[in-house]
């Protein structure tokens, strides 16, 4: 026994630290309209009862565009009910349900039953309840996280979305309401907001295109000699096959309509779709309706208050994307089996092409100069508002080179024509303003269309070689020295600033980049590549295609960035690796880690054994 203090006694303190194994929060959220489960049956039978022959004509399309839509509001409208949400408790363990929360209760009253009774049948009440806690939530678990990954089918965008609300990474939705400058005064009225954003987006574009060139006007010709390019009919086998193929979207269009509703009752409306479809191409004539954008405001960076910080995101009436992806198709079909093809350096949209191609061919360029001791300058164009900027008239104009029918084109130009958007801030929808100017953003034939407009830019490129990918584009030279290099695409680019100017697309200098290619060592000071006047940035590496480049093409930044994004992903995927079948742990590899390393593989393995090993 120890009857006295010693200098080897040690002295402690024991104290309970209660801290909370989960965060609960009261959330109430806001009523919502939706149909009820219990009428599904109903709404179903509802849209298989219309009767589309009696309504549509087949010959007004846009009578029937109209009828379509009104038709399925209406039908959609009568089945709506107010769901009142009630106020309960929000956990950040999303998989515990009401019967593990229950089990939970009754595991803690028996915890204090056993702890004040001292009793053995007590404390073996408490060791069954516990351990069936145990055994529910992992397993409860289990299924969410099987669920998740499984119902993505692939979509790692979708994945990601969920695991990051889960491991605190979701920073994207803050409490604070959103506020803008507007009249030189801060508010938070989603209305003035709306307002705000939509005349930002219309004017910022009329600014640029305000003065339009006629440089690239010219008559519109057809060679009837060729292969012509007809827009044709579209079956409905076809249709269906398209709207299976539709991405599941819960992002409602202006009519209240996303592609998962229009998959989940194809059946119904494959017949009007198809028939509407052909008869706007018969007629040459898109419909007013289907022109109709609803505009999200995403920020960039900066100051939240200001407009200008903010990028548009259009969501476009759904039916549109079935019927531009039938006329999309046929369009590539006659660029990649006729004369009238896209330019070979264009690497977008055609057969056997892609990003990986273009890096390739980019690089199998690129090296032989630099392993001979020479010099590569490489400009890589940034276009301000690109596919907002293109001019109609010109866009026809071009789009006659490559063999369009008369009728072709007259779909064509109403497909461009008289669109509407609006913007939409917390449920609330600005008014609507028109614009005349651009190809639709979000949509299919948009980026195609882009590309046909600007395919012979590279004929005004003499001395240089030109790669282009939609609106990336990146002109390039060799030279036995940077100077040189320097003073070529300074050259080149007078040229390219006057075919930009005379198709009303403009340039943004500030972010338009040059880079040399060399094996040399860096020089202190970088020659100066100028356009209009005004100092081009150099950089030592550029994100291209996805692809990070450097001057001497180590790929050591790239590979890095591989790293640290599949370390991130193996992270995750430790945190809910035990609670994954082997099935739907392959399908996480594959979705979140192998398209990583994977994308573009053959162009940034060609860097050193030391800089890949990490990998």
């Amino acid at each position: 026994m120890v009857t006295g203090l010693s200098d080897h006694n040690l002295t402690l303190i024991a104290r309970k630290l209660s801290k909370s194994r989960f965060k609960l929060s009261t959330v109430r959220k806001p009523d919502q309209l939706r149909i009820p489960k219990s009428e599904l049956n109903y709404f179903e039978n509802a849209i298989n009862g219309i009767n589309w022959n009696d309504l549509l004509s087949y010959t007004d399309v846009e009578a029937d565009s109209e009828v379509f839509l009104s038709t399925i509001q209406a039908t959609i409208n009568g089945f709506l009910k107010k769901i009142k949400s009630k106020p309960g408790q929000k956990s950040t363990l999303p998989w515990l349900n009401g019967e593990i929360w229950k089990l939970m209760k009754e595991r803690d009253y028996a915890l204090k039953t056993a702890l004040k009774s001292k009793l053995e049948h007590d404390r073996r009440r408490f060791t069954m309840l516990r351990n069936k806690v145990m055994k529910e939530i992992r397993q409860a678990k289990a299924n969410f996280f099987i669920n998740i990954i499984g119902e993505a089918k692939g979509n790692s965008k979708l994945i990601w979305e969920n695991l990051k609300k889960l491991t605190g990474k979701d920073h994207s939705k803050t409490a604070k309401r959103l506020e803008i400058m507007v009249n030189n005064n801060l508010t938070q009225d989603a209305v003035k907001i709306a307002i705000a954003f939509n005349s930002y987006f219309i004017d910022s574009v009329k600014v640029l295109t305000q003065n339009p060139s006629t440089g690239l006007l010219g008559s519109v010709l057809v060679n009837d000699a060729q292969p012509v390019f007809i827009i044709r009919e579209v079956s409905e086998s076809k249709v269906n096959k398209v709207i299976s193929s539709l991405k599941n979207s819960k992002s409602k269009d202006v009519f209240g309509l996303d592609s998962t509703f229009l998959k989940n009752y194809k059946e119904s409306l494959i017949g009007p779709i198809t028939k509407v479809t052909n008869t706007s191409i018969g007629l040459g004539v898109f419909p007013r309706v289907w022109k109709s954008a609803i505009i999200t405001a995403i920020f960039k960076s900066g100051d939240p208050a200001d407009v200008s910080n903010y990028r548009p995101i259009s969501i476009l009436p759904v039916v549109l994307k079935v019927v531009e992806k039938c006329v999309a198709e046929q369009l590539i079909s006659h660029l990649n089996n006729s004369p009238f093809t896209l330019h070979s350096m264009q690497f977008g949209f055609r057969a056997k092409h892609s990003t990986e191609t273009a890096n390739c061919f980019l690089l199998e360029n690129v090296k032989p100069k630099m392993d001979k001791g020479g010099v590569v300058g490489a400009v890589f164009l940034d276009l301000r508002k690109a596919f907002d900027t293109v001019n109609h008239e010109i866009l026809i104009t071009k789009l006659s080179k490559f063999n369009f029918s008369p009728d072709a084109l007259r779909w064509m130009k109403s497909y461009l024509e008289g669109r509407t958007q609006c913007v939409r801030v917390s449920n609330e929808l600005s008014p609507t303003l028109s614009y005349d100017v651009g190809v639709p953003q979000g949509s299919i034939l948009g980026p195609l269309l882009f590309s046909l407009y600007i395919n012979d830019l590279p004929s005004v490129c003499t001395g240089s070689e030109v790669q282009m990918y939609a609106d990336d584009t990146v002109i390039y030279v060799h030279a036995k020295s940077k100077q040189q290099a320097a003073q070529e695409l300074t050259t080149v680019m007078v040229q390219v600033t006057k075919w930009l100017s005379d198709s009303c697309l403009h340039l943004n200098v500030k972010k338009t980049v040059c880079m040399f290619f060399t094996k040399r060592a860096t020089d202190a000071t970088e020659p100066d590549v100028y356009v209009s006047g005004e100092k081009l940035q150099v950089v030592s590496d550029f994100k291209y295609l996805g692809i990070i480049l450097d001057s001497n093409l180590s790929f050591k930044k790239h590979v890095k960035k591989v790293i640290q994004i599949t370390k991130f992903n193996l992270a995750n995927f430790r945190f809910i690796r035990n609670c994954l079948t082997t099935e739907v742990a392959r399908l996480y590899f594959k979705s979140m880690i192998l398209p990583h390393l994977t994308y573009c593989l053959t162009s940034w393995t060609q860097a050193c054994y030391t800089t890949l090993k990490p990998i």
